[in-house]
């Protein structure tokens, strides 16, 4: 019985053995891994950050073959570099053993959760506090959006790019395998808005930056630099509030605060203007920034100024916001513009006789913003200029423009610039000498691109579309109307008599005859 046993023990083994094998394999050393921007931010890169990498562990594989198919199994191994800083992140002690620190790990649970995250997050924001050398980097990038590192050893890595909003590491296995991991951060930046879409010359417009305190771990916080700067075009100018308030000095108004309603406290009221430009703002935010670390991070605020539209205003009217941040002065990052777009629109008009090309000066014209005011003949629309040129001014009140022979290189012969999207009526006020006047007012409408090209904007008269963006207004001379008292007149009276006097020849002649 017992040889019977020993005997189907013996074929049991052998069986094992033909049905199951087990390759081992060295740590790989040629692996690589790319490292790509969070989905969802087509406008993000990795501009002017470093992507640095702590390899947390060795591993080797292995592949374990059975009847149901090819598993594969890794064996990790503590990187003697990091183990006490694993330890005291993991909250074990730091004579804790390979296998003890890889079931701690383990024990956090399955990947992305909340756990893994705080893990990968902690022990970015130790490292960075004590310094700790990453096992590699990509240096400081450039525009791109991902990048790839190679020849890297097989193992578990920890990823971490710096400037990012908040700390938000990743963790990847890197093995023979090609390897991708996606940021889980994004990149500081703020985005720029106005309280109006298109302006006329004279509005304030009401500008809000939004942006949001970024986690300065890492970074020496008595230099870390956040500063938001803003570039009006030749168009615009700052002003201290909505009532287009001028700027005295270099210092403009501006007014911080958290979304949320919290108290931003110490949060500047001031920007500083340009010494040799007052068209560009600099808000220094950097001191605000390290004194919310510890409540507020990550939490959005609102910066608020005003800036009013001056005669120089054209339809790409646009002005941006940049973010500047970074380590310390010198080395600093700085974001994408973020563009607000308040476009003003041109009236361009061809006054011309009725049926020709020929253009006509000395025609007036009012401007008005409802049928009733154009009827009534009030509240016209103030303007300043000369010479066909006229551009809209409410502190003028002037309310008549006049077109001219011709103005150089242009189609039109009357331009009013500096309107908002909308619709208008044009009245005529004095029609050219020998020509006859307009009866009924002219109704102009404005209407903004609907894309992002400003310059697709649209006008029409009467609800017909001008596709040369200019308003052709036409005269007509009438004929010469009828007069009393001239040369016409004694011709008829002499056709008269002659015709009265054959009449009475006539009849005397049948007389006779008839005695």
């Amino acid at each position: 019985m017992k040889r019977i046993k020993k005997l189907a023990a013996a074929m049991l083994t052998a069986i094992m053995m033909m049905t199951m094998t087990v390759t081992a394999f060295a740590a790989e050393q040629n692996c690589t891994l790319t490292v790509s921007v969070k989905s969802g931010e087509p406008t993000q890169t990795l501009k002017d950050q470093t992507i640095n990498l702590y390899k947390l562990f060795d591993v080797t594989e292995s592949d374990s073959t059975t009847t149901s198919g090819t598993a594969k199994n890794y064996a990790y191994t503590v990187n003697e570099s990091y183990k006490s800083t694993l330890a005291s992140v993991l909250s074990i002690p730091e004579n804790s053993t390979n296998e003890q620190i890889v079931q701690a790990v383990t024990a956090l649970g399955e990947s992305n959760n909340a756990k893994v995250q705080k893990f990968a997050n902690d022990f970015t924001a130790y490292a960075l506090q004590n310094s700790l050398a990453a096992t590699t980097n990509s240096g400081k990038l450039g525009d791109v959006t991902s990048y790839k590192f190679t020849g890297l050893a097989a193992g578990y890595y920890l990823v971490y790019v710096t400037g990012g909003k908040e700390i938000q590491s990743s963790l990847v296995t890197v093995d023979a395998t090609t390897s991708k991991v996606e940021l889980k951060t994004e990149a500081p930046s703020i985005t720029k808005t106005a309280d109006r879409d298109t302006v006329s010359i004279g509005q304030v417009v009401k500008y809000t930056v939004t942006g949001s305190i970024p986690d300065t771990t890492g970074y020496d916080q008595y230099q870390y630099q956040y500063v938001i700067h803003d570039e009006l075009s030749n168009g615009l100018d700052f002003v201290n509030d909505e009532n287009g308030t001028s700027v005295t000095g270099n210092a403009v108004n501006v007014k911080v605060a958290f979304t949320d309603g919290t108290d931003a406290n110490i949060a500047p009221i001031t920007a500083t203007l340009d010494s040799t430009n007052n068209k560009k703002m600099s808000l220094d935010l950097s001191t605000w920034v390290k004194a919310n670390q510890e409540n507020n991070k990550g939490k959005e605020f609102t910066v608020t100024y005003y800036a009013k539209v001056n005669k120089g205003a054209v339809v790409t009217e646009k002005n941006k916001a940049q973010l500047e941040y970074g380590n310390k002065p010198g080395e600093t990052t700085t974001t994408t513009p973020s563009e607000a777009k308040t476009p003003t629109y041109p009236l361009d008009i061809l006054k011309k006789k009725s049926g020709t090309d020929e253009k006509l000066a000395g025609a007036k014209f009012s401007l008005y913003k409802t049928k009733d005011d154009a009827d009534k003949g009030q509240n016209a629309i103030t303007v300043s200029g000369n010479k066909g040129n006229y551009v809209v001014d409410s502190t003028s009140s002037v309310t008549e423009f006049e077109s001219v022979n011709d103005i150089a290189g242009k189609g039109y012969n009357l331009r009013v610039n500096g309107l908002a999207e909308g619709t208008y009526y044009l009245v005529e006020t004095k029609a050219p000498d020998g020509f006859n006047k307009l009866t009924a007012p002219v109704v102009i409408k404005i209407t903004k691109s609907s894309d992002a090209d400003v310059n697709n904007w649209t006008i029409s008269k009467d609800n017909a579309n001008e596709e040369d963006k200019i308003i052709d207004i036409e005269n007509s001379t009438g004929s010469l109307l009828p007069s009393t008292g001239g040369a016409g007149v004694i011709v008829f009276a002499g056709v008269a008599i002659l015709l009265v006097f054959g009449v009475a020849v006539s009849f005397i002649r049948d007389k006779r005859k008839a005695c």
